[in-house]
């Protein structure tokens, strides 16, 4: 009998707990590249080409689609990420510059397939960087695939984690890039 009032109280507090309706943008990037670029200098742009927002996508079979967004703009992330890496790498970024560097962001999402016991999230981010200089231009398209499994219910501390881990390794191999590199320093 006393155990009616507890089992109560859980449901009561469950029942008042909201689904997330956004995650945080954060990748940590550790860039040991060092001092890539000496006396240059580079326009930076990034432009979010998805046709959608959100991140986060949670099928179901039963129940319609969950979308959730970001607490800040991937672009806005994005933008701050690559201008202080590559600054980090010795290039200056100024808007005045002849040489341009475009990152167009084609798709970032994570796909979590909720099934009775399990779930399965499924993440792609596809990212073009084009660099132009006045003489001529390179284009490059880094994508990056990932699939985390788990018990239950998707948990979305989680799959923040998991998508800032894999955006941070996108990133990374965009400033690491041999080609990209030479085609910068010209």
């Amino acid at each position: 009998m006393k155990l009616i009032p507890v089992v109560l109280s859980i449901l009561l507090i469950a029942g008042c707990a909201s689904e997330p309706t956004a995650i945080t943008l954060n990748p940590t990037v550790t860039n040991d590249t060092g001092k890539v670029y000496k006396n240059l200098s580079a326009k930076i742009s990034v432009n979010d080409l998805r046709s959608t927002a959100h991140i986060v996508e949670l099928l179901s079979a039963e129940d319609p689609s969950t979308l959730i967004g970001t607490t800040s703009s991937l672009r806005e992330v994005l933008v701050s990420k690559f201008s202080t890496e590559l600054t980090s790498q010795g290039l200056n970024v100024a808007d005045s510059s002849d040489l341009k560097v475009e990152f167009n962001v084609e798709r970032a999402r994570t796909y979590v397939n909720q099934d009775v016991l399990d779930y399965r999230a499924n993440t792609i981010i596809k990212l073009k960087v084009k660099v132009e200089n006045p003489a001529q231009t390179l284009s490059k398209t880094f994508t990056l695939r990932a699939t985390t499994r788990g018990a239950l219910t998707a948990d979305i501390d989680e799959l923040q984690r998991d998508f800032n881990i894999q955006l941070a390794k996108l990133i990374l191999q965009v400033l690491e890039d041999q080609q990209l590199q030479e085609f910068i320093k010209g």
